[in-house]
């Protein structure tokens, strides 16, 4: 059995639930034989009770350390009392995944190890305090896989000695991403840009913003729709949040908090989708979502998201150039030839290599190479 381990403030849950838990979902649905191991669950995305395993004593260690900082010992006894019945369960030739959890595989790797079984940790995050960093430094997977070759350098340097490790690409499920059927097309009197993602600094919302404003100013007819919130369904606005909905153009309308079968409609429905982060995004899921809806992107050249540009689909602008990136979204607004280009590369790129069936080929690697 492969037990995928979830951080502790990832619910189990399509509307309460981030990135991570979302894809491992998918992985699921692909492969009987893996579990989600998690601080909450609900019945949305329809598992049976035996693939969810619940430690619901990690939601008091997300209260604590939102508040505290733990010393790492006392740490890593919480997490191996916690786990007890998931270290009780595992046996030989089992694994471990340890979705972007570095304490979780601290605590563990000596008791996952004695049982025989593996130990795989999976980064999905570009961020790396000094204690997440300590926590990287204090185990040793059997394999470790990064979500974009741009992460996997970048902790490259931090860990020089890791051994069997992978960049292996997020995937999206065609099943939910596809493209409008064969004759349809988009019916928008208004050309519709969208963003869907977090509202948070990182992912450059505000340059997006400002990038709508100069459109107006130059009498470009178009509105753009932000999809999302600080964090997930029902997550309250922060100061930033606020900044945006006081500041931002008229051309801008705030949708909030969506499903995923509802923000796959708007990926269908939207002419241009918009990824303008400004750090350096480990991989960017969105822009896949889109390609896979047959939806051209303009995005950033920032982190892993040239990776999923390289056979296009995607124009890469520079990030924090509110100019650069009205320039391309200007240019696809008023040029359909250009749009439907860019659309069908992203499709044909999308369909070669960001499916979950094509990534779960990439997964069966490593797992044989244990």
């Amino acid at each position: 059995m492969i037990y995928h381990l979830l951080p502790e403030m990832e619910p189990f849950s399509e509307f309460r639930s981030g990135a991570i838990a979302k894809n491992v979902a998918d992985i699921m649905r692909l492969d009987d034989s893996r579990i989600a191991v998690c601080s909450a669950a609900d019945d949305a995305w329809g598992f049976s009770p035996d693939r969810i395993i619940l430690v619901p004593e990690l939601r008091a260690y997300a209260k604590i350390r939102g508040r505290h900082r733990l010393p790492a010992r006392l740490t890593a006894m919480f997490f191996r009392y916690v786990f007890k019945r998931l270290l009780a369960r595992i046996s030989d030739q089992d694994i471990v995944w340890c979705d972007n959890q570095p304490y979780f595989a601290a605590a563990l790797e000596k008791s996952i190890h004695s049982k025989n079984a593996k130990l795989i940790y999976h980064a999905h995050d570009g961020i790396a305090s000094p204690q997440v960093r300590r926590a990287l430094c204090s185990f040793s997977a059997d394999a470790y896989i990064f979500v974009s070759k741009a992460l996997l350098q970048d902790r490259s340097k931090l860990l020089p000695r890791m051994v069997e490790t992978y960049a292996i690409h997020n995937g999206a499920d065609e099943a939910l991403f596809h493209p409008l059927p064969v004759g349809a097309s988009r019916h928008n009197a208004v050309p519709v840009v969208l963003y869907v993602g977090r509202l948070h600094p990182e992912k450059g919302v505000h340059v997006l913003m400002e990038a709508m404003r100069i459109l107006l100013e130059r009498k470009v007819h178009a509105i753009c729709k932000v999809i999302g919130s600080s964090y997930t369904g029902g997550s309250k606005p922060t100061a930033y949040v606020k900044s945006l909905l006081k500041h931002s153009p008229p051309n801008v309308r705030f949708e909030g908090y969506r499903l995923q079968t509802e923000i796959a409609d708007e990926y269908r429905a939207a002419d241009v989708f918009c990824c303008p982060s400004v750090w350096q995004e480990p991989f960017g899921k969105t822009n896949i979502e889109a390609m896979a809806c047959g939806t051209p992107v303009v995005a950033t050249r920032v982190g892993g998201i040239p990776e999923i540009a390289a056979e296009g689909g995607i124009i890469l602008v520079e990030p924090g150039s509110a100019i650069e990136l009205a320039d391309a979204l200007q240019s696809l607004i008023q040029d359909q030839g250009l749009r439907e280009r860019v659309a069908a590369e992203g499709l044909k790129s999308f369909r070669k290599s960001f499916t979950w069936a094509a990534i779960m080929k990439e997964y069966q690697i490593v797992v044989n190479n244990l």
